[in-house]
């Protein structure tokens, strides 16, 4: 009998290369995107929870975490270690109110055992949800799981954990963070701590890792994800307000244009000329790019919302004698008038008055901080001149 099997679905690199996919904004900006499955790792009391749980009503109300803006969507938080009581108590300290949009459960079934069903439940009831935070992985791993983890394949057995999850986010366009532990031992790579195998890491999009490096206060944030620049920043936890705060960050925000030799020639001809309107074979001889024009446009076209957040509009066109690109400068901050009836997300509305900043303050609420206030000032600053 001839064996029955499904024939690969083949096509064209060229193909793919004229292919326009649909962006998906990042929940956190150059922090976490909006589709995937990410890990959020460190030892015991680090403080992975308060992460979390920062990030949650951040998202949930819109508010930037740090000076990342953010965009507003629903969040469940699977909190499957701590009871009702230990979570009221952080809301009650971190945030001034809770908002509707952030959801909670204490319990879940595991996976493959019914949690991915429930998460699909909840999408159906909650449409808006755009993160699920699930706390702890040790809380959701089932008996097989773990069976699979003592196997000859180790590596295999975590890496079948988590993909279901994975397969979650990538057909449902949402993401997931999952916590999970670090190792006692330290490697050189922080990425090699995380508890278990590498299965753990290359079932995921990427993963965060809290980690003390002495017996300061301050702890290293390292980002390795499969859509962002790598990156460490420095945080520390503000006991009083009971939130973790950037002390230092190790990229720009252009940092992913720097990194290649390309893009950073590209973005240097756009801020000396402010506009381009030709082929993509006329704009790669004019900034001389190593590589080939259709190498190029596809990596501008993937980076047009970095772009547009630099101030600089992109649009590209197929034609029969070639690709189009077009790239226009544009205001990113419009002057508006004042309306008194309209409360932006910050305790504060700016003003501006010719070459005048007026800063008027209104009611705000506790999760906007300093820094901010100043990341907005100094925007403004700069769009005046």
């Amino acid at each position: 009998m001839k064996k029955q099997f499904k024939p690969l679905t083949v096509d064209t690199v060229k193909n793919l290369a004229e292919k326009e996919f649909e962006s998906i904004d990042p929940l956190i900006d150059h922090f976490l995107p909006g589709k995937g499955l990410y890990l959020l790792c460190g030892s015991a009391k680090v403080g992975k929870s308060w992460m979390a749980l920062q990030i949650a009503l951040c998202i949930s109300t819109g508010m930037n975490l740090w000076n990342y803006d953010t965009k507003k969507k629903d969040v469940l938080y699977l909190c499957l270690e701590d009871g009702e009581k230990r979570l009221q108590d952080r809301l009650f300290s971190i945030a001034n109110e809770c908002p509707k949009e952030l959801m909670y459960s204490t319990d879940a079934a595991p996976i493959g055992g019914g949690l991915e069903e429930q998460l699909e439940d909840a999408l159906k009831d909650h449409p808006d949800i755009g993160l699920f935070i699930i706390d702890t992985l040790a809380a959701i791993r089932c008996e097989q799981n773990k069976a699979d983890i003592n196997t000859k394949n180790p590596y295999q057995g975590d890496y079948n954990t988590i993909n279901p999850l994975h397969k979650f986010c990538e057909d449902h366009n949402v993401t997931i963070l999952l916590i999970h532990h670090t190792r006692k031992m330290r490697s050189i790579d922080p990425f090699d701590d995380i508890l278990g195998t590498n299965g753990l890491f290359g079932a995921s999009d990427g993963a965060f890792i809290m980690r003390k490096e002495s017996s300061d206060t301050d702890v290293k944030l390292h980002i390795r994800s499969r859509d962002m620049e790598e990156r460490v920043l420095t945080i520390r936890f503000n006991s009083t307000l009971s939130h973790w705060e950037l002390v230092k960050e190790n990229t720009p925000i252009e940092d992913a244009f720097q990194a290649d030799d390309d893009l950073r020639k590209a973005l240097d001809y756009l801020k000396e000329h402010e506009a381009f309107h030709g082929t993509a074979t006329e704009f790669c001889n004019l900034i001389k790019a190593s590589k080939k024009p259709q190498s190029i446009s596809g990596k501008l076209w993937n980076r047009k919302n970095e772009l547009a957040k630099m101030g600089f509009r992109f649009a590209r066109e197929h034609k029969r004698d070639g690709t189009y690109l077009s790239f226009e400068k544009i205001d990113q901050f419009p002057q508006k008038t004042h309306n008194t009836e309209e409360g932006g997300c910050y305790p504060f509305d700016l003003i501006l008055c010719g070459n005048i900043i007026e800063l008027n303050q209104h009611c705000g609420n506790k999760a906007v901080t300093s820094s901010q206030s100043s990341h907005i000032i100094s925007y403004s600053e700069r769009n005046l001149s």
